[in-house]
């Protein structure tokens, strides 16, 4: 597929449930959704925040990040997409950090659109994937103990992933906003460029840590609304225990 001819048309769709837990603590945000003007002049914002539910108030802090993440996205002049997602996610989880005194925090990832350009950020284990020419790839690396476990893994004689993926601490976070010092941060410091047919899509872990990539891939339609729906269905046809709170933005590129 060659690269698109003339500005991409966004069409834009979102889906959000409790699951089985107590209350949602998952928080979202799109800006210029709606004008084809503003997303030229200064580009469409997505992004998505799953509030930590082991910590003191994950909703309060997911709300904030979106919210702080938003102003500072009005306030932006002419800095590069790149160097104020960089500063923003520093920004957001030190004020995060000395709202809550480190008791709560939150995943972040967004992505910013302008013209055929994306760039992405991520902190913690929320994702994003794009959808290309009969796939599906996760463009972000998460942020937790099985990365640093399947590390381990090459360094020994015999190497097993179940082994890896078993550990108790590998879903643990090693990166989140609200850490005392964040360390890690996800980015594209390049633009991909977008093509006519991509689908992304930003997901909290209640819907990429149950659907597998073929199933996430089915999901990612053209038309974002009938793609959203078939999303909450298969992520709820999984009955599974104690499921997370979902959150998740499609956004087709035509």
């Amino acid at each position: 597929t060659a690269p698109a001819e003339g500005p991409l048309t966004l069409r834009i769709a979102n889906l959000q449930g409790q699951g089985d837990r107590e209350r949602q603590e998952d928080s979202f945000a799109i800006v210029n959704a709606a004008s084809g003007e503003l997303q030229q002049a200064q580009g469409l914002l997505a992004l998505v925040a799953d509030g930590m539910g082991g910590m003191e108030d994950g909703k309060a802090a997911s709300q904030w990040a979106a919210e702080r993440f938003l102003q500072l996205f009005q306030e932006r002049e002419t800095e590069d997409i790149p160097g104020w997602f960089y500063r923003g996610a520093h920004a957001v989880s030190d004020e995060v950090f000395r709202q809550f005194g480190g008791r709560s925090g939150t995943t972040l990832v967004a992505v910013h659109i302008q013209g055929e350009r994306l760039h992405w950020l991520s902190v913690g284990d929320s994702a994003i994937f794009l959808a290309r020419n009969g796939g599906a790839f996760q463009l972000n690396r998460e942020h937790t103990c099985l990365d640093r476990l399947f590390l381990q893994e090459l360094e020994r004689e015999v190497i097993e992933k179940e082994r890896a993926v078993s550990d108790p601490d590998a879903p643990r976070l090693t990166s989140f906003i609200g850490i005392d010092r964040l360390t890690e941060v996800d980015l594209n410091l390049r633009p991909l460029t977008l093509q006519r047919g991509d689908v992304l899509l930003l997901c909290s872990d209640g819907i990429s840590g149950v659907l597998t990539p073929p199933e996430l891939l089915e999901c990612m339609s053209p038309d974002p609304e009938e793609g959203a729906g078939l999303l909450e269905r298969m992520v709820l046809e999984k009955h599974v225990l104690g499921q997370d709170n979902y959150t998740g933005i499609l956004i087709a590129c035509q």
